[in-house]
This record gives structure tokens, C-alpha cells and sequence, in this order.
């Protein structure tokens, strides 16, 4: 049921609704309402803490998927920056009679400003309407994690997720580096080793790691529960950035056994005694 996520890197529709809460169109027509799009069983459950009205569940074991409550969600957009896995939108529907707006996390730079006319795309990163960026959200709590929100027609809200950055080169210059124009230094992106920008880029320039498995071994990006599901893309970007070499030609780092954690109980089997 998983192919998608595995062999596609982004999940399908019906992976989402199977293993996520999809909002009713009678929710939708009600006004803004979270959409979670988490299909992969690992530890993780800051949704359900940011939630003050109790409205995302993910319970015992840790790796369940999260569940969400039609009823008690208001919208209020507060699981959007807490997700580590940047898999919660906020969609509303009753925008206008012919828009409907999406909010997302945007962690790229440059960022939009409000009014711009913008590329959106959906879940594989590909162009599907033009939007207009009606709010951009940026507190302190968020910890860096930009709320982006756009307007885009109505048709487009079960597809849309994200939009197109701009002004963006793979080929960075040396001066665009040296200068953090893309990424600042002190910005976590190893979320389970607490692993920051500069520390990868120390491991890059310092100690010649070329490889996502050699940030990996020298910083531990990747080494923690999630095993590089969040960091690993990141990883093979700045290595193309100070490199200059296409993200293409890095491989992800080595899977270890078992893909997700697992209790002694499963790992022994059953036993009688």
C-alpha cells in the first residue's frame, strides 16, 4: 500500500486516506480544516502535542500514523510548523466561491511576501495552477519553519501542496557559499540528531565527506529514528551546493535493518513462557 512513498517519494491519494483522516466535504464546506498526509510509521508525535484542542491523536506505539478529528479541529494551523515531517496542510474551501486556500511549510529561501504571483505544485513538486500568496506566517514558536499560504482555484485544493522556489540554483557560486545565502548555519536539519546546517557544511568543506553516508558517519545526519527520511534530501542538496554537482548523483545513505523500531517482543517472536 506504501509503493508511492517508497518508490515515488511523495505519498498517493490513497495511501493518505487510508492511513490519515480525509476530511468529509461537509467538514470542508464548515471553513479551514488541518489535512494530514503522514503514511510512515516512525516515532514521532509533535502534532499531537501542538494541538491545544486535542484534536490529533496518534496514541501507543509512538509509530502509529496520526489521526485527526473533524470536529474539534478549528484550523488554526498550529500542527502546520510542528510537524517534523512537514505532512500537515491547512485547506479551506470557503475562501471565496471560486478560490480555496492552502497553507504550507516552507523552509526554502528565498521566501514569497504577500501578493506575489506564485507557481503552485502538488505533492511530486510538479507546476499545476498559478497561486497568490495571501499570508505568510512566521513566529518565534515556529523555530524557522515559514507558514506559507496561497489562493488558487478551488479545483486544485486536494492536489496543491507547496509552490515553486524562485530565484534558485543548483550551480551555487562560491561567493552564494561563503555567504549562506541558501541555508543559515545555526538552522537544525537532522531533527532527531539535532544536526545543524554548519556542522554538515564543516563536514563537507572540513573533512571531505562526498557522499550522503559521509555526512552521515562524520555528523550522524541520518542516524537517528527516522533514518534520514526528513534530512536525507537536504543532505543531497548542500552536497550539490558546495560540490556543484547535480542532487541526482548523490545516492541516499545505507537502509539498516529494521526500517522503523521495533520491540524486543517482535524481534524474539511469541514465546510461551
Amino acid at each position: 500500500m506504501k509503493d508511492s512513498i517508497i518508490f515515488k517519494g511523495y505519498p498517493s491519494i490513497d495511501e493518505i486516506k487510508k492511513f490519515n483522516t480525509w476530511s468529509t466535504d461537509e467538514r470542508f464546506n464548515k471553513g479551514p480544516v488541518a489535512v494530514i498526509e503522514c503514511v510512515q510509521e516512525i516515532p514521532c508525535n509533535p502534532c499531537e502535542d501542538a494541538c491545544r484542542f486535542k484534536a490529533i491523536k496518534i496514541g501507543n506505539p509512538i509509530t502509529n500514523c496520526p489521526t485527526l478529528d473533524l470536529d474539534k479541529c478549528t484550523g488554526c494551523g498550529m500542527c502546520v510548523a510542528a510537524c517534523s515531517g512537514l505532512a500537515i496542510f491547512i485547506v479551506d474551501k470557503t475562501y471565496s466561491d471560486n478560490e480555496a486556500t492552502i497553507s504550507f511549510p516552507f523552509e526554502y529561501l528565498p521566501l514569497p511576501k504577500k501578493g506575489d504571483e506564485v507557481q503552485a505544485v502538488n505533492r511530486a513538486g510538479e507546476f499545476v495552477c498559478m497561486g497568490r500568496v495571501v499570508k505568510i506566517m512566521n513566529p518565534k514558536i515556529n523555530d524557522g519553519t515559514v507558514v506559507v499560504t496561497i489562493s488558487i482555484p478551488k479545483e486544485h485544493s486536494d492536489i496543491v501542496r507547496s509552490i515553486k522556489r524562485s530565484n534558485f540554483s543548483i550551480s551555487a557560486s562560491k561567493e552564494a557559499i561563503e555567504s549562506n545565502e541558501f541555508i543559515p548555519d545555526d538552522v537544525i536539519v537532522c531533527r532527531c540528531e539535532e544536526v545543524t546546517v554548519g556542522e554538515i557544511r564543516k563536514a563537507i568543506r572540513e573533512s571531505m565527506a562526498d557522499s550522503v553516508t559521509g555526512v552521515k558517519r562524520r555528523v550522524r545526519a541520518g542516524m537517528g529514528l527516522c533514518q534520514g527520511r526528513t534530512c536525507g534530501k537536504i543532505v543531497s542538496r548542500m552536497l550539490a551546493e558546495e560540490t556543484g554537482k547535480s542532487i541526482s548523483s548523490f545516492m541516499p545513505s545505507t537502509d539498516r535493518p529494521p526500517v522503523r523500531p521495533i520491540s524486543f517482543g517482535e524481534l524474539g517472536g511469541e514465546c510461551d513462557e
